[in-house]
């Protein structure tokens, strides 16, 4: 004996619906079990630099520096902007722990209408060095030795 004048749903909606149910179920268990690595923020304000000497010659930017602050600086960096463009020079072998001492000889023709800026780069958490957003010193221009 059958049921007369009821219809049943059609296999495209129940498809449409199955496959909207195991999207919504798979991002669940996804959230669930995933881990999401929470970026932590870079903390710049440890950095402390005593300038001893930040001058150019005729043919080299010359830098003298001392860590006062309280967490190493893995990497000095220098922004140069000049009429012919702006250049990052990340210094080689600059790691400065508490209380060091860094002096460095950078080849490069300064002119009056350049400035220069020293930047800082920290490890956080294991990670590799990042550079703080704000430079430690610009000068512009750059005096002489």
């Amino acid at each position: 004996m059958g049921v007369r004048g009821r219809k049943g749903m059609s296999p495209l909606i129940a498809t449409v619906l199955l496959m909207a149910f195991a999207v919504a179920l798979g991002g669940m268990i996804m959230n669930l079990g995933g881990t999401n690595p929470v970026k932590s923020v870079l903390d710049c304000t440890a950095v402390s630099l005593d300038i001893i000497q930040f001058c150019h010659d005729d043919q080299a930017i010359n830098i003298h520096t001392r860590n006062t602050g309280d967490k190493t600086i893995d990497e000095l960096t220098l922004k140069i902007v000049n009429p012919g463009g702006q250049f990052s020079i990340t210094l080689q072998g600059s790691q400065v722990r508490k209380g060091q001492t860094l002096t460095k000889q950078v080849p490069f023709l300064v002119t009056n209408d350049t400035a220069v800026s020293l930047l800082a780069s920290l490890s956080n958490n294991g990670q590799p060095p990042e550079l703080c957003p704000t430079p430690y010193i610009t000068k512009q221009p750059l005096p002489k030795c």
